[in-house]
């Protein structure tokens, strides 16, 4: 299979902003690319296939826009900038692109190709932030007995949870980052640390 074009990953893009999953079509990206649905198929078996490429391209997107944790920079600010990224990504559409996502996440408790898929993206998340919070805690910047993987395991909690509230009640993603700054502030600076 040739790499996916440009246009019909962007073609992907809305028509799952447009339609959704569930009733998403190959003739709806087809419409989308300006192309003949023979073409896609000539690309891609099925929408199946289709969708896992768009997944792909989405991960690589993704990993660019928020980047990976450079351990000699500074640890907090790092991780704040980073879990903003994954909190806000940019564009139009977002509601509509994460409703869509949303169906897609559905389907992945019965679609390991699906599963593998998304569970990169968080496997980014958990090891970036994780990576921030052992930089942060071997310069002092944090607690000693902060723990790397359950900060991670809260931020991916986050990032699900403010995906779901944007697209169910049109929740504000800066809540959810005023959640985390808080939890910063109370949880992880070390001189924030109580002492008995």
């Amino acid at each position: 299979m040739s790499e996916p074009s440009e246009d019909i990953m962007q073609a992907a893009f809305r028509a799952l902003c447009e339609h959704g999953y569930a009733d998403l079509t190959m003739r709806d990206i087809a419409a989308e690319a300006d192309r003949s649905k023979a073409s896609l198929h000539y690309h891609y078996e099925s929408k199946h296939g289709l969708m896992l490429a768009f997944l792909d391209h989405l991960f690589e997107h993704f990993t660019d826009r928020v980047g990976t944790v450079d351990p000699d920079g500074d640890p907090d600010e790092q991780l704040r900038t980073f879990v903003d990224e994954v909190l806000h990504p940019p564009g139009d559409g977002i509601r509509e692109f994460r409703t869509a996502l949303l169906e897609i996440k559905a389907q992945a408790p019965y679609d390991e190709a699906f599963r593998e898929r998304l569970a990169a993206f968080d496997e980014h998340i958990r090891e970036n932030v994780s990576a921030a919070v052992a930089a942060g805690v071997d310069q002092g910047v944090y607690r000693e007995d902060a723990v790397p993987d359950a900060v991670a395991r809260f931020v991916l909690t986050l990032a699900d949870g403010a995906q779901s509230r944007h697209v169910v009640a049109g929740a504000d993603p800066d809540d959810a980052m005023a959640v985390f700054e808080s939890y910063v502030e109370s949880r992880l600076l070390a001189d924030r640390e109580v002492h008995a």
